[in-house]
């Protein structure tokens, strides 16, 4: 048995068995070989190919006069767009006196008796689900809906599930009116939209429900 330098007993090899230390008269390794130079980019090389410019040199030096190609340029990725980034839409709830003013002219419900609320709070809900309800909630009834029309000034004219905003497969939306009681306006117009049928909605477009309350729709910046 051959001892290492701290004279622990090895059977064989070139290094202790116990401390890992090179044994007494193992022959020293040989240095491994200093790399080469590409022939054709001056790049340090350890193998037949260069790893800058890719020159074999089992082919031999290059003609004089000719140089490592330049590396090509990256095709430019497109920037994601909003969707892809994470953005999404938003739904943004106000108080309004037009509309007011309009279900009052109707002789809408309880239009006699009816008050424009004098403090009003602009809400924002995002959209970030396929589905949201929109309505007041109800403990007794277990109603929770996803845009929540019962905090502070209440409006009298939102049913409990009043209607549902709908993700389209091209990322927009739809509303549909769920069969509530004083039905669902989208724009410009007057008339309520028929109970159960989807309505496509744009970016900017209205959705008028109770008396006052209007849903603004803003769809993601870049759309």
């Amino acid at each position: 048995m051959t001892p290492c330098t701290e004279d622990h007993s090895t059977a064989t090899g070139e290094y202790c068995d116990v401390c890992g230390l090179r044994l007494r008269g193992a022959p020293a390794q040989a240095p491994s070989a200093p790399a080469e130079s590409c022939p054709s980019c001056g790049s340090s090389r350890e193998g037949r190919f260069c790893e800058v410019c890719g020159y074999d040199s089992a082919l031999g030096p290059p003609p004089e006069g000719t140089a490592a190609p330049p590396p090509q340029p990256q095709p430019a990725q497109p920037a994601p767009s909003p969707q892809q980034a994470g953005a999404t839409w938003v739904a943004v709830v106000r108080a309004d006196r037009a509309w007011f003013d309009e279900v009052v002219r109707r002789d809408g419900p309880d239009a006699a008796t009816l008050r424009f609320p004098a403090f009003t709070t602009e809400r924002r809900f995002v959209l970030d689900r396929p589905q949201l309800s929109i309505g007041r909630r109800s403990r007794s009834r277990g109603i929770e809906p996803d845009i929540d029309l019962s905090a502070h000034p209440v409006d009298p004219g939102v049913s409990a599930l009043h209607a549902l905003l709908v993700r389209r497969g091209d990322g927009g939306w739809d509303v549909v009116d769920l069969d509530s009681t004083n039905g669902t306006v989208v724009g410009d117009g007057t008339d309520p939209i028929a109970p159960n049928a989807p309505v496509p909605l744009a970016d900017g477009d209205v959705v008028k429900v109770g008396a006052w309350t209007t849903i603004t729709l803003v769809a993601p910046s870049g759309d």
